[in-house]
């Protein structure tokens, strides 16, 4: 018996330690980096309360490195910092929903990405209006730029209006993908 638990236990550090390096790895997609992923992930698969010195002996990284991501984590909404009575130290908890955290990672993603782009487009069709450049703006080569920027807004704006509506909280975006999954979330 002792040892089928052991082997159990094992198993588990395995797929845990698993589970974080596969986290670190899938962050380029996400727009994070690996550190910043890695701690998520362990706060995440493992659902402990932990503190720093816990993610530095779990990840084998500095004060300093967790100290930075955990600020990131926070500033997110992807961690959440816990007290315990009669403890000074703090302690971290991943937030469990996975449809909350993949919206808040989507939310972030938008934010940082999405809005800057449309900002820059939105320039870029000002740059190219009449007001800005007169009777050039009638020239075919002027009109081709125009055209294709005024497209690629519109579709974007459209795209951003659908995420926001998607993404108002989780659960918007949960009862949307399930509805155009056609499963009802079974």
């Amino acid at each position: 018996m002792k040892g089928t638990q052991s082997n159990w236990r094992e198993r588990l550090t395995t797929v845990e330690q698993e589970f974080v390096e596969l986290w670190g790895t899938m962050s380029s997609l996400w727009g994070i980096n690996p550190t910043m992923a890695r701690i998520h992930g362990t706060l995440f698969i493992t659902a402990q309360v932990l503190t720093m010195d816990d993610i530095m002996e779990r990840l084998g990284i500095s004060r300093g490195n967790v100290s930075m991501n955990l600020t990131k984590l926070l500033e997110w909404g992807l961690v959440k910092r816990v007290h315990r009575q009669g403890d000074r130290r703090d302690y971290y908890e991943s937030i469990h929903d996975v449809w909350e955290m993949f919206t808040i990672v989507a939310t972030q993603r938008k934010r940082r990405e999405i809005d800057p782009l449309l900002n820059t487009l939105k320039r870029c069709r000002d740059e190219l209006s009449p007001e800005s450049l007169g009777a050039k703006a009638e020239e075919d080569t002027v009109q081709d730029r125009s055209k294709r920027i005024n497209d690629l807004l519109k579709f974007l704006t459209l795209m951003d209006s659908l995420s926001q509506r998607f993404f108002e909280s989780h659960k918007s975006l949960r009862q949307a993908v399930e509805l155009l999954a056609g499963d009802g979330g079974e």
